[in-house]
């Protein structure tokens, strides 16, 4: 799927997986279970994309061996390092 469009209000941009493309290794689901679940056909998708924190994303993007893991963009000004997690998020973009 193509990436959600952040909202003109300044919205956080939703994190997204090209779940198609999952093979199912299991980086992200143990790294970040708040975060991501399988689905029916054991391959992972976004269950809560607020259900860890950003920094817990922009590392299950870089562990995932398909590298179809999208963070978006931070949801929480107040989290630390952002510039760092962005800067390393947007080889994911």
């Amino acid at each position: 799927g193509a990436a959600p469009a952040a909202a003109a209000s300044g919205a956080a941009e939703e994190a997204w997986i090209d779940s198609a493309l999952c093979t199912s290794c299991d980086e992200c689901i143990r790294k970040s279970p708040g975060i991501f679940a399988y689905n029916a056909d054991k391959q992972a998708f976004i269950k809560n994309p607020r259900g860890g924190s950003y920094r817990d994303l922009v590392v299950a993007a870089e562990s995932c061996t398909a590298r179809i893991i999208h963070p978006g963009t931070p949801w929480n000004p107040a989290e630390p390092d952002l510039e760092s997690l962005r800067e390393r998020a947007r080889a994911f973009a």
